[in-house]
């Protein structure tokens, strides 16, 4: 019976496998998301032992180490790659994408939201929000444009083009950097959470006119893809294997005593 469930416990962590590459496939093309993987785990091991052959009649025989297995296997948690994804052109005045580490900070309807889509646009009153409308939080407040006539430096820092040719700075982009182990959450709409404060050392540059694409790979999650279907058909064959030994002992082997 104990094999029964290992083979359960094999189907229940490769369908979660499968869920977690579903979501990375659907969005290959989102931009600035950051893949998942499942982290499998197993329960407690316990000594395998072969029995031994009786020596005479009255020697009820010996057992023999002969390794170790795991009760089950399941998956821990998930785990977010939060590698930079590939940076792709747009000439969109308003398109930012940070090459190296750091998020850019938008206000949320409760708390700071961090994300590495910097895909923006204007509000009626010219502030700089998300497409979803959360104000993009810049170094000292947010930031406010006559127009998207602007001009972006490496460091987050915006000028904006008068039509008399004068460039002024009108803010700057307010890019968060945390240690590598900090715990980011994510929240939904390619938005991360987290409670951590920020460190680490910053090592970004602003890139305008570029967004950055998803870091999911098409290759590597097919080839995830196939590993999932061969082993959940292989733990399915187990299973079925069990069953069909159940039934023989239920019912041939009971009906003979």
């Amino acid at each position: 019976m104990r094999g029964l469930y290992m083979a359960e416990g094999a189907m229940l962590v490769q369908q979660s496998q499968l869920q977690v590459i579903s979501n990375n496939l659907a969005n290959l093309r989102t931009t600035g998301f950051k893949k998942d993987r499942g982290v499998e785990t197993s329960f407690a091991e316990w000594m395998i032992y072969e029995m031994s052959p009786a020596a005479d009649t009255n020697d009820g025989g010996s057992l023999n180490p002969i390794g170790s297995a795991a009760h089950n296997v399941a998956t821990q948690e998930t785990v977010t790659s939060f590698a930079q994804g590939p940076l792709e052109i747009t000439e969109r005045a308003l398109d930012f994408a940070l090459a190296g580490n750091g998020f850019f900070q938008v206000e949320g309807e409760d708390d700071t939201l961090y994300t590495r889509n910097g895909r923006f646009v204007l509000d009626e009153d010219g502030t700089l929000v998300t497409s979803e409308g959360y104000q993009v939080i810049g170094v000292g407040g947010q930031i406010e444009l006559q127009s998207e006539n602007v001009y972006a430096d490496p460091d987050g820092t915006l000028f904006e083009i008068t039509a008399d040719g004068e460039t002024n700075e009108v803010g700057q982009l307010d890019i968060a950097v945390f240690e590598d182990d900090a715990q980011m959450e994510k929240y939904g709409e390619n938005y991360f959470l987290t409670d951590q404060g920020e460190g680490g050392e910053e090592d970004f540059e602003v890139i305008q006119g570029f967004l950055e694409g998803s870091n999911a790979s098409l290759t590597r999650e097919m080839t995830d893809l196939m590993r999932v279907r061969r082993t959940y058909e292989a733990a399915q064959k187990i299973m079925i294997t069990y069953d069909q030994l159940l039934d023989r002992v239920a019912n041939e082997v009971g009906s003979s005593v």
